[in-house]
């Protein structure tokens, strides 16, 4: 059976300080989507504007950079940027691939892997952000621990 690899957004709302990646970013959507991906997936990466690629245990110093800031051909090579890492790390033709996040970002992300004949899926495409808080509480197990507090 093909690994399940989750690949997720992260979030605007940060600590103030540094920290690991899974506790760096605050929001309740950020939040809901750890515990999900956790439960669901064999390994999990995020990705950021200013960084790229992120691992969940990597440490984050506050900053404040949006896609949005970036113009279309930086945008272009970021969606590249986080594709070519994340193959560096797997082997994408034998796993199973979801992406997790806002089509502001997968616009960039989805093309970079369409470049590379990559199949992936967007579990929660088209789905307001109330729609996908609906949805993680729907699909996550109501026994998980918060996914700041994994030991």
């Amino acid at each position: 059976m093909k690994p399940k690899i989750g690949l997720l957004a992260t979030a605007r709302k940060k600590a103030h300080s540094p920290a690991a990646v899974i506790d760096f970013y605050r929001s309740p959507l950020f939040r809901k989507s750890i515990l999900y991906a956790q439960q669901t997936y064999d390994r999990l990466y995020f990705y950021n504007a200013k960084d790229g690629l992120l691992l969940p245990d990597q440490i984050m110093e506050p900053y404040d950079v949006s896609i949005r800031t970036l113009s279309l051909g930086s945008r272009r090579a970021w969606g590249r940027k986080v594709i070519r890492e994340l193959t560096t790390r797997e082997d994408l033709s034998a796993a199973q691939l979801f992406l997790h996040g806002g089509k502001v970002y997968r616009n960039y992300l989805e093309p970079a892997l369409g470049e590379l004949g990559i199949s992936f899926t967007v579990p929660l495409e088209g789905m307001s952000i109330g729609k996908q808080l609906q949805w993680y509480d729907v699909h996550t197990s109501s026994r998980a621990q918060d996914p700041g507090h994994i030991s």
